[in-house]
């Protein structure tokens, strides 16, 4: 098992324990006579959800600019807790992906990952709207036809917005805006820097009610 995938798996279990901890505060069914009496619609409970977008990175050196935009598709998943109808709670996995065939005929494959503790805030509690923010570890890497390659980890953080459209009790259909900014090691005396501008669309599920 890879450092990556251990450390994909690490921040997966941490955003489920944080999803337990919110399903727990959820109000109380059906014991002693008490019943849940929030709107069937409102936020409550654990959510998941995935989507597909579109990704904007760019990379720098130090001090240098940054180069121009490389627009190449995106994966996310997420899943997290209900604190109250203005704050979720969670964590999120972002995934760009490059593929191209080099000058010498050599498959390359380039990758930019997230994997972030996020929290969602809600301004009003009957709107879809949400700001979000978020923190964790970002990782960069490339490799040759296909082989394991090399990768290197580094500190990530992510802001955005989206808004949660209503298909039934338990779907939305949730389009969002995010950008992601990475640091890693220093490489001769110059630290790496990308960043990731990204649209996506996604499908939130809301089980329970």
């Amino acid at each position: 098992m890879t450092r990556r995938v251990r450390l994909a798996a690490l921040a997966i279990t941490i955003t489920m324990v944080l999803a337990g901890l919110a399903q727990a505060q959820a109000p109380a069914q059906k014991q002693r006579g008490l019943v849940d009496i929030s709107p069937p619609s409102g936020r409550h409970g654990l959510w998941l959800e995935g989507g597909f977008g579109w990704g904007e990175e760019a990379y720098k050196f130090g001090n240098d600019p940054y180069t121009a935009n490389l627009g190449k598709p995106t994966f996310n998943f997420r899943l997290g807790g209900t604190v109250n109808p203005y704050l979720r709670l969670g964590g999120e996995v972002n995934a760009w992906w490059n593929s191209y065939q080099d000058n010498t005929g050599y498959n390359v494959s380039e990758t930019l990952t997230h994997a972030l503790v996020i929290a969602r805030v809600y301004p009003a509690k009957s709107l879809g709207l949400y700001l979000k923010g978020g923190a964790g570890v970002g990782w960069t890497g490339a490799s040759l036809d296909y082989s394991e390659g090399t990768s290197e980890a580094g500190f990530a953080m992510g802001l955005g917005a989206g808004w949660e459209i209503a298909l039934s009790k338990q779907l939305y259909l949730t389009p969002a805006v995010d950008w992601y900014q990475s640091r890693y090691e220093k490489r001769d005396d110059a630290t790496l820097y990308e960043r990731l501008f990204n649209l996506s669309v996604s499908v939130t599920w809301q089980p329970g009610h």
